[in-house]
């Protein structure tokens, strides 16, 4: 017979609580580090939602591809569906964060510009990971939705060719 003890419980209050910063800290980042791609995925989720659902779609189908590739019993096909899987949560992360830009505009024209637009960013982001927490509605419906459509419009985001600046 498994007993749990109060530290089982610690180290998924622990793991879910690390799960929530990486995710918050992983939005701002690529906010910050990527600010045309993230504008390009806001841009689609604002105006072709249509567009970023089918793409969306497709690009779970990379996801779910990775996973597949991951069991193989190759170590070369295991990097190979470990980079595909890094990268398809790469992918995730622009358009969830091009999401959290949509929203975090939204949140600024509802307090009339009293915050400045990293403070609204991240509270946006913070309030999109702890939704996605939530027990069984968050893990059920809003994750898989959050996934579905960053990845539509990350894939929208990484394939509409960059703007040429001129460096003077």
């Amino acid at each position: 017979m498994a007993f749990s003890t109060i530290g089982d419980s610690f180290s998924v209050i622990a793991t879910l609580g690390g799960i929530a910063v990486t995710a918050w800290s992983f939005n701002v980042t690529c906010a910050l580090l990527f600010p045309d791609k993230v504008e390009s995925a806001r841009i689609a989720v604002s105006t072709r939602m249509s567009s970023v659902i089918g793409k969306g779609f497709l690009s779970l189908l990379v996801g779910v591809a990775s996973f597949l590739v991951i069991q193989i019993p190759n170590g070369l096909f295991k990097l190979l569906g470990t980079i595909m899987l890094a990268a398809y949560f790469a992918l995730v992360a622009v358009g969830i964060s091009g999401i959290a830009k949509l929203a975090a505009e939204r949140m600024q024209s509802l307090k009339q510009g009293q915050s400045n637009l990293f403070d609204s960013f991240a509270k946006a982001s913070m309030y999109l990971v702890l939704a996605a927490m939530l027990p069984v509605l968050g893990w059920f419906l809003l994750a898989p939705l959050l996934i579905l459509f960053g990845g539509g419009a990350g894939l929208i985001a990484i394939l509409k060719p960059a703007p040429s600046r001129e460096v003077a």
